[in-house]
């Protein structure tokens, strides 16, 4: 999928000061994907930012390097006892904002389009690959490292990223392997003695091929008994 960069010279970021991005944190906006855009590159936005932003139409939008800290989910020493998320409190007391990755979400309750989903899953992934490249650091993108804002601060962000956010599909999905989620079906020729009798289909190495054209290539008959719904094959005499 293709990242858009909407970040500018007045995109809040500051220094991760060494440490290394072990966690996602995902939120909703609030509003449209424009409003988010604008805010997050505009010169009177003093308070914060977000790595990624993703529209409901699937686009995905850029803002801070994730090599630097965005503004997105910082809480201060004394707050980090209330958070709710496992691993803030085993990296207490460092601001969350220097160990995660930021993503943004178009849309006010959580409630994901298909398109909207199916991005954020890929970035999550691609997140995760590029942690791996830059620092050398596997991330598991389980429950433990993939969060809610809620789960960070749940006195001022309660509801973000909103009650209908989809969790369960969220963790199911990123635990699936790229081979398992791309399966493309090969159309082969069918040959009989060299000749091409039929198109057939390679799915997950299993080779279907169409019955009667194989069968009567090779001097067979074949019949459908629909009364006991059973196919009867002749073999062929050579």
């Amino acid at each position: 999928m293709q990242i858009i960069q909407k970040g500018n010279q007045h995109t809040n970021y500051s220094s991760r000061d060494g440490r290394v991005p072990i966690a996602i944190v995902d939120h909703i906006s609030g509003g449209t994907m424009g409003s988010m855009d604008n805010w997050f590159s505009s010169p009177n936005n003093k308070v914060s930012s977000a790595h990624y932003g993703v529209s409901r139409s699937g686009e995905i939008h850029q803002y801070v390097d994730i090599q630097k800290m965005a503004w997105a989910n910082g809480i201060t020493a004394a707050a980090i006892p209330k958070a709710t998320a496992a691993i803030v409190k085993e990296m207490a007391p460092t601001n969350p904002n220097k160990y995660t990755v930021s993503i943004e979400h178009e849309g006010m309750d959580g409630e994901l389009t298909e398109a909207q989903f199916q991005a954020t899953v890929w970035l999550h992934k691609h997140i995760a690959s590029e942690i791996n490249r830059i620092y050398g650091r596997e991330i598991v993108l389980d429950s433990k490292r993939v969060i809610g804002h809620f789960q960070v601060d749940p006195v001022r962000k309660p509801n973000c990223p909103g009650p209908n956010f989809p969790w369960g599909r969220l963790y199911s999905a990123l635990q699936k392997k790229e081979d398992d989620e791309v399966k493309k079906d090969v159309i082969v020729s069918v040959k009989v003695d060299g000749k091409k009798v039929a198109d057939g289909m390679i799915e997950n190495g299993v080779t279907y091929v169409p019955a009667r054209a194989l069968v009567e290539a090779m001097g067979g008959t074949i019949t459908h008994d629909s009364k006991n719904n059973v196919v009867l094959v002749t073999k062929g005499v050579k």
